[in-house]
């Protein structure tokens, strides 16, 4: 009997998502007008190989044996779902540097004075990037809203 382990459940949900987003790209968008590729394209493309991918990892994850987790291997997945509600609370940009000093300092045992210089440089990077340049709206958070009225 086949035991269903992450290394068979993740692969088969992506492939589910990628026929999804074949079939989708395929029927809502369109494959190919008469000026070229239509707006279906990418996605049919990257839904093809997903679901093609996604196929062969869960047939090899069905030979091999259920993996074993450690609670460190969560860290990364528990700050980033901290950044997203600490955004919405606080805003994008204050978020981002808290789990950068944060992740820094605790993680990679570096001094404050590093922790901070390289948080504030991460700020501003992503800022000037995303923000001036690409014009990217980042949430500002509650608070902000709040304070703004």
């Amino acid at each position: 009997m086949i035991r269903i382990n992450s290394r068979i459940l993740l692969p088969a949900v992506l492939a589910v998502l990628g026929l999804f987003w074949l079939v989708y790209g395929l029927i809502q968008y369109g494959w190919w007008g008469e000026n070229g590729p239509q707006s279906g394209f990418f996605p049919a493309i990257i839904g093809a190989v997903l679901c093609i991918v996604g196929t062969l990892a869960a047939v090899g994850g069905v030979k091999s044996e259920s993996p074993k987790y450690i609670s460190a291997s969560f860290h990364p997945l528990f700050g980033a779902v901290a950044v997203v509600a600490a955004a919405l609370i606080i805003g994008f940009f204050p978020a981002l540097g808290l789990f950068v000093f944060g992740w820094i300092k605790i993680y990679e045992k570096y001094n404050w004075t590093q922790s901070l210089i390289t948080s504030l440089v991460t700020i501003a990077i992503f800022y000037g990037v995303f923000s001036l340049w690409l014009r990217v709206p980042f949430p500002e958070g509650i608070i902000l809203d709040a304070i703004k009225g």
